[in-house]
C-alpha cells in the first residue's frame, strides 16, 4: 500500500511539472555561460539552468586536474520589483593524478551561491537594461573556510539577430593557504580581492528554427595571483517543448587557466 501511494504520489508531481512547462511564455536563459544578462524571470515563474555532463582539464606544474562536472544547477525564481533570486551550485568530481583511465580522488560542490539579481532600467536597441547581481558564496569547495561575496553589475544590448552582455564586478575570496618560515610550514587564513569580467555575444542563426550561436569571453583575477581567462563558443537550440539545449566547448587563453573544457545542459521554464 506504501509502494502504490509512492507512486501515485510521484505520477502527480509529474503531471504538476509537466503542466507548468506547457503553460511557459516569455522566458530567458543563458546556459551555458559564466557571464549573467540584465534580464530577470517574471513574477511567479521559474527558470531552472540545468547542466548534465560537463568536464575540464587544467595542467600546472604542481599537479593535473581533470574534473567532470555534473550537476550544475542554477535556479531563478521571479520576484516582485523586477527581482530575481538566484541559487546556484557546481558538482565537482576530480582527478588529480591521470594516470590513464579516470581515478575519483576528490568531490565537492563549488560555487555554492544565492544571489539577488535587479533590473533598474529597461533599455530598447543601443540604450542597454541595466541590472545588478549581488549575494553570498558559501564555502563547500575544498579550502573554502568562511562566506564570501560577490556583486556585479550588468548591462544587455538587444539589436535585432544580436544580443551583446557584459558583466564587471568582484569578490572576495577567503581560503587557508600554506607559508613556509624558515624550514617550518603553518597555514594562514587570507582574504584576497577578485575582480570579474565577461562579454558574451549571441546571434540567431534562424527564428523559425530556433538556433543560436554564442560566444563568450571571460576572466578572473585574484589579487596577487595571475590572470585566468578563457573564450567559448557553442550553440544554443531553442526546442519546440519549451526547453532550452545548450552544447559549448572553452580554451583557457594562458597557461594559469584551464586548457580545455565542454558543457552541455538544458534549461527549462516553469510558471503560469
Amino acid at each position: 500500500m506504501q509502494v502504490i501511494n509512492s507512486m501515485s504520489s510521484f505520477r502527480i508531481i509529474i503531471v504538476y511539472f509537466l503542466f507548468h512547462i506547457i503553460c511557459i511564455n516569455n522566458a530567458f536563459a543563458l546556459r551555458p555561460f559564466v557571464t549573467t544578462d540584465a534580464d530577470v524571470v517574471e513574477k511567479g515563474k521559474i527558470e531552472l539552468e540545468f547542466g548534465y555532463f560537463g568536464i575540464k582539464e587544467e595542467r600546472n606544474p604542481s599537479r593535473d586536474e581533470l574534473t567532470i562536472e555534473f550537476p550544475d544547477i542554477r535556479f531563478n525564481y521571479g520576484l516582485l520589483w523586477d527581482i530575481e533570486l538566484v541559487l546556484e551550485t557546481v558538482g565537482e568530481f576530480i582527478d588529480d593524478r591521470q594516470k590513464g583511465s579516470f581515478e575519483l580522488r576528490e568531490q565537492q560542490f563549488l560555487d555554492t551561491a544565492v544571489f539577488l539579481k535587479k533590473v533598474w532600467y529597461w533599455g530598447e536597441g543601443l540604450v542597454p537594461n541595466i541590472a545588478t547581481e549581488t549575494g553570498v558564496l558559501f564555502p563547500t569547495e575544498k579550502g573554502g573556510e568562511r562566506i564570501d561575496f560577490e556583486g556585479t553589475f550588468i548591462l544587455t544590448w538587444e539589436l535585432k539577430a544580436l544580443t551583446f552582455h557584459t558583466t564587471i564586478g568582484g569578490a572576495t575570496e577567503r581560503k587557508r593557504r600554506v607559508k613556509k618560515l624558515g624550514d617550518e610550514e603553518y597555514e594562514v587564513e587570507e582574504t584576497r580581492g577578485v575582480f570579474i569580467y565577461g562579454s558574451i555575444v549571441d546571434y540567431e542563426v534562424s527564428k523559425t528554427k530556433g538556433i543560436h550561436l554564442v560566444s563568450e569571453y571571460s576572466l578572473e583575477k585574484v589579487e596577487k595571483q595571475n590572470i585566468e581567462h578563457q573564450v567559448l563558443g557553442g550553440i544554443v537550440w531553442e526546442s519546440p517543448w519549451n526547453m532550452e539545449f545548450d552544447a559549448a566547448t572553452f580554451w583557457g587563453l594562458n597557461s594559469d587557466s584551464i586548457d580545455w573544457g565542454m558543457t552541455t545542459g538544458v534549461t527549462i521554464f516553469i510558471g503560469k
